[in-house]
């Protein structure tokens, strides 16, 4: 997705957050109607086509970046994107919404590892600023090391760069922070600041609990000391910033649907696995009822013959084949059955009983050795 086409800010991403939109409406048309400003639209052109998200900048900024779809059944969508001053040196950028998963029990935790992608993570809850710092900062920042931190620590929810994140939040499960850092563009100082809020929800689950909770970022920067001064451009590109509600039940719908199907694919693999070991049930019982048949059978003949019978019994022949690797074939030479190893295509056998194992169907040793060598045949 492009700008027209950017992004969107992941702060805005929830569905709830429309009606908050209403009374930012005066704001964007007065800056509609103001001279040096104009709207921007985001078109999902990768994804359904439509408009996704609208904002109002300064007329002379540029967009970057977008969203990317991406192979991930909890968030399908990618998203980061900038607005940026000619210069660069002063901009208002969104970054990819972050999912988390975590258990009180090690073994839950090792099975979440394995599901893990781009935008789900496998995490112990954090702070807020700790977020930033490892999973925003760290990888986002990192070509402008060495960066410093100016600051960190909480923010009040009323804060207008947090304040229409997870709508509606009790205090218990929402935490907001941010990090301040500053470093240089082009030998020219710069100050960012980095605002998180962090969704946590506990499930109760048997033996322990699974946790599930989510970051929404966003971030502005200026040069050096004009950071404050800028803030009110700011929260008003913020206030802008505006959702089209049908992109977002299609994204969400998606994700039902992606869930729902995943579901689904499971359950389908449990159905196959328990038809399969059913079936396998059955087949040692057959076998396992045929081989007590043969036991009585042998019993019984042995019993009407009240003598010694010349062969082996079923559980014989078990030991003989299963356990040692032998199989039964006719000596030609001594007139009598022989064990030999198993597994071969032909075992060849002279008068002085030396035997070859012969993996070949079309091999002789007759037409290559001396001997007179004779097949010996399988029992």
């Amino acid at each position: 997705m492009y700008v027209k086409g950017w992004g969107v800010n992941p702060s805005d991403l929830h569905p709830v957050n429309f009606d908050r939109f209403v009374e930012h409406q005066n704001v964007m048309v007065m800056m509609h109607e103001m001279t040096g400003y104009r709207r921007i639209r985001c078109i999902d052109q990768a994804g359904f086509g439509i408009e996704a998200f609208r904002m109002v900048i300064p007329d002379d900024w540029t967009c970057y970046g977008g969203i990317t779809w991406v192979n991930d059944m909890h968030m399908p969508v990618y998203i980061n994107f900038a607005v940026a001053s000619p210069d660069g040196l002063i901009a208002f950028e969104g970054f990819p919404i972050l999912k988390f998963t975590w258990s009180s029990k090690p073994m839950a935790v090792m099975n979440q590892q394995l599901w893990q992608s781009q935008s789900t993570k496998v995490a112990a809850p954090m702070q807020p600023d700790e977020v930033l710092l490892k999973y925003i900062i760290a990888p986002f920042r990192q070509k402008m090391q060495p960066y410093r931190i100016v600051l960190r620590g909480p923010v009040h929810p009323d804060d207008p760069m947090v304040a229409d994140a997870f709508t509606p939040r009790t205090e218990a499960n929402v935490r907001f922070g941010k990090v301040r850092i500053a470093y240089e563009i082009a030998e020219n100082p710069i100050e960012e600041e980095f605002y998180a809020g962090v969704l946590y929800e506990q499930v109760p689950v048997i033996g322990g609990n699974f946790i599930l909770w989510q970051m929404q970022t966003g971030s502005i920067r200026a040069p050096e000391g004009h950071l404050e001064e800028n803030l009110p451009l700011f929260r008003t590109m913020k206030a802008s910033l505006r959702p089209n509600e049908i992109w977002v039940r299609q994204l969400t719908d998606l994700m039902i649907g992606l869930y729902q199907q995943q579901i689904a694919n499971i359950q389908k693999i449990g159905v196959f696995s328990r038809k399969y070991s059913q079936m396998q049930d059955r087949l040692r019982e057959q076998r396992i009822r045929s081989w007590e048949e043969s036991n009585r059978q042998f019993e019984a003949d042995r019993a009407v013959n009240n003598t010694q019978i010349d062969r082996e019994s079923p559980s014989e022949r078990f030991s003989r084949e299963a356990i040692l690797g032998l199989e039964r074939r006719w000596d030609p030479y001594e007139e009598k059955e022989i064990d030999v190893e198993s597994g071969h295509v032909d075992v060849w056998i002279n008068a002085l009983g030396d035997r070859i194992l012969s993996d070949s169907y079309n091999y002789n040793p007759d037409e290559h050795l001396m001997g007179n060598w004779k097949r010996m045949e399988t029992l």
